[in-house]
């Protein structure tokens, strides 16, 4: 797992996983993206999709509807897809990110319940122990924790099945 912020580590980065250069060679290949100034110098290198090669993740705002989303490069495939930002995401209710505050790592091999399907009788938030094995999301690769620095809200992006999905996990 590695999160990356600053240049300093970005060359770091470079030196001990040189298809990074590949993958910011690659960036903003779509002439109406460009790269969120408030998130510029974060980065998450992480495996999205489990193919065992780190895939690049940075936050990205659409220049034409100027909603904020996700600009992801997949290092072993070498193409780039971008979430979000003027599209919906099966389970988000809103198609910009601008509201959300905080990118992380989600770590594989995580369980993680998903408020969507999982919350109480009288909307509340069940401990982990009490919801059924069926309803909580494990994560096979990594994921994309995504939320907001003094409140509640946020989720998790990941992928299954070549599919990405969000779970609603504060």
């Amino acid at each position: 797992m590695i999160l990356l912020s600053g240049c300093n580590q970005i060359e770091y980065a470079s030196r001990k996983t040189p298809h990074l250069n590949i993958l910011l060679e690659q960036s903003l290949q779509r002439s109406d993206m460009q790269i969120e100034p408030e998130f510029r110098d974060q980065k998450l290198l992480l495996d999205l999709d489990g193919d065992g090669a780190l895939d690049l993740v940075r936050v990205v705002k659409n220049t034409i509807n100027h909603k904020t989303g996700l600009e992801i490069i997949f290092g072993n495939h070498q193409s780039v897809e971008y979430l979000i930002a003027g599209k919906t995401l099966a389970g988000l209710d809103t198609d910009d990110l601008s509201v959300f505050q905080t990118y992380t790592i989600a770590p594989k091999h995580e369980k993680y319940v998903d408020l969507n399907v999982s919350i109480g009788e009288n909307g509340d938030i069940p401990a982990m122990e009490d919801v059924p094995e069926n309803q909580l999301v494990y994560l096979e690769n990594d994921g994309i924790d995504i939320g907001m620095l003094e409140s509640c809200g946020g989720g998790i992006i990941y992928m299954k099945n070549n599919q990405f999905h969000w779970i609603q996990s504060s």
